[in-house]
């Protein structure tokens, strides 16, 4: 039951110090789905101890049909959540309780959410009405506007897929790390198909997982339109794991620059990794070394201008090589 996260809202409950607003990054027909309609039974639970999973209040959560909560998600045929759909919640929200307690509204797949709905969310999340909650579970948070997930608690789930993606790129990106700087123009072309095969293969396995998590809705559209859908959440996924990679790279960068300025070993993020980075370190002055970190930096801004992906590694890789 995502351990951290759930004791972090139980606490939260208990002490009377719930956010008005949360994000839940997980899949919305699995482990985000079930993480928010938890939080809801703890939020209308019957019995001392909270959630029963039993009492009435526990039941109508799971069957979505309590009195106070109401869910909103994308429509079967357009795929978006409409702004008089987000208009309605927010109506519903500043109504008095049915029960005299808490009031919740669920928005599932909240990336389907267009410009229009965001904005008129917008003014509910400034000035939440009082005991009140609202979930917005995605697995695409980046797609959220940055307004609205500044003004939400993000609660990110571990999920298996993640980790299986993360098992694709993280062992082969270190080899080529290892490989730093290249040693001319053909070792730089090496380096740079391997970084491009990693991210090719990690494309496949994030593809294959939002296939796997396609709901009913999803699987009654047309082909055109499915196909639409499948290719934006990869997309998304993928310029999360991209971000990742970038990250290492230029973490371990930044190590080889410290060491060429006489930093200790314990200072260092790689520090498992010593041997090697100060072996790169010699062939670097601090100039050259802080040049390297800038132009991997380069890549990720160049990869958001649609320059093929392989031109920009080959030519990232081309200026890092040993001079």
């Amino acid at each position: 039951m995502h351990a951290e996260a759930w004791d972090g809202i139980k606490n939260g409950f208990q002490s009377g110090r719930l956010a008005h607003a949360y994000t839940i990054v997980g899949s919305p027909r699995g482990n985000a789905l079930h993480f928010a309609e938890s939080f809801l039974k703890l939020l209308f639970c019957e019995r001392a101890e909270k959630p029963c999973n039993e009492c009435t209040g526990c039941r109508q959560v799971e069957a979505h049909k309590h009195v106070d909560t109401l869910w909103i998600e994308p429509q079967s045929k357009s795929r978006q959540i409409l702004a008089d759909d987000v208009r309605g919640l927010i109506r519903r929200m500043s109504q008095t309780s049915f029960d005299g307690g808490w009031k919740a509204g669920v928005i599932l797949s909240a990336d389907c959410m267009n410009e229009s709905s965001e904005n008129a969310l917008l003014k509910t999340l400034e000035e939440p009405p009082p005991k009140s909650i609202l979930l917005l579970v995605t697995d695409s948070a980046q797609s959220l506007l940055p307004t609205i997930i500044s003004r939400c608690q993000k609660i990110v789930l571990s999920e298996g897929n993640a980790n299986a993606v993360n098992e694709l790129w993280h062992e082969p990106l270190m080899n080529i790390l290892h490989c730093l700087p290249p040693t001319g123009g053909l070792d730089a072309a090496r380096l740079a198909s391997q970084l491009k095969g990693i991210l090719d293969v990690v494309k496949e396995g994030i593809a294959d997982a939002v296939i796997e998590e396609l709901d009913q809705n999803d699987e009654a559209l047309d082909e055109s339109k499915l196909k639409v859908i499948l290719e934006a959440r990869t997309n998304a996924r993928l310029k999360e794991v991209q971000a990742d990679v970038f990250r290492v790279m230029l973490d371990w960068q930044r190590d080889v620059l410290l060491l060429t300025s006489g930093i200790e070993q314990e200072n260092l993020i790689f520090s498992n990794d010593w041997n090697m980075l100060e072996q790169q370190a010699k062939l670097h002055t601090q100039g050259s070394a802080l040049k390297a970190m800038q132009e991997i930096e380069a890549i990720s801004r160049r990869l958001d201008r649609n320059i093929p992906a392989m031109q920009i590694f080959d030519e990232a890789f081309r200026k890092l090589v040993r001079r």
